[in-house]
């Protein structure tokens, strides 16, 4: 990575500080992104936000795409820690539906995490990947196919394909958490009873 500011004979910065230098980019584009839009943010004003050059944080991340992928990593870094910790035990619908409702409470509690993530499509210039493709976010997913197939197993999941329930599934929690996110004015019904109804279209009870 490039050092901040370092001119001729002024010492390289250690790793600690580009590691300090990286998470005020970080810190500073995820409050820009929140507050005025992916869009409406140049790499120029996270650069001052942050107190670096611009082209010091080029040096960082390659592009203003390639900061937000930064970003989404630490989401679901963070949402997926917090599923793993209550599918530890009990039964497999247990476990299903708590996953289920860690999901959809991150984002309807972060709703400018949610729109961070999903109302902005992912670019890709030349020379960089897909989050998708540069990320474990497909194999984070396919827990929810494991788990569908463990209730399958359990007797208390519909028979079908796994991996197809299981997207399914997770697109009506994305339809759950998008509804809530963007349209809070509406009298919908608690929570809770709408992720129950979610759960219906795989679990038997």
């Amino acid at each position: 990575m490039k050092s901040e500011g370092r001119g001729r004979g002024r010492p390289r910065r250690s790793a600690g500080q580009e590691q300090a230098v990286r998470g005020r980019v970080i810190d500073a584009a995820r409050g820009l992104f929140a507050l005025e839009g992916f869009g409406a943010v140049s790499m120029r004003r996270i650069a001052e936000q942050a107190g670096c050059s611009t082209m010091s944080l080029y040096g960082y991340f390659r592009s203003k795409n390639d900061l937000l992928r930064h970003i989404w990593e630490d989401f679901f870094a963070e949402l997926f820690a917090r599923i793993g910790r209550v599918v530890q035990e009990g039964s497999a619908e247990q476990r299903l539906r708590r996953a289920c409702a860690v999901y959809v409470d991150y984002w309807c509690d972060h709703p400018e995490r949610y729109r961070m993530v999903y109302l902005n499509q992912d670019q890709a210039d030349a020379g960089e990947q897909f989050y998708v493709d540069a990320s474990p976010i497909v194999e984070r997913f396919g827990l929810f196919r494991e788990l569908v197939a463990a209730a399958q197993a359990e007797g208390s999941a519909r028979p079908g394909d796994p991996q197809v329930l299981g997207e399914a599934l997770l697109c009506s929690l994305l339809g759950l958490c998008h509804t809530l996110v963007t349209i809070p004015e509406y009298p919908w019904k608690p929570r809770t009873q709408l992720l129950d109804a979610s759960l219906g279209m795989v679990l038997l009870r």
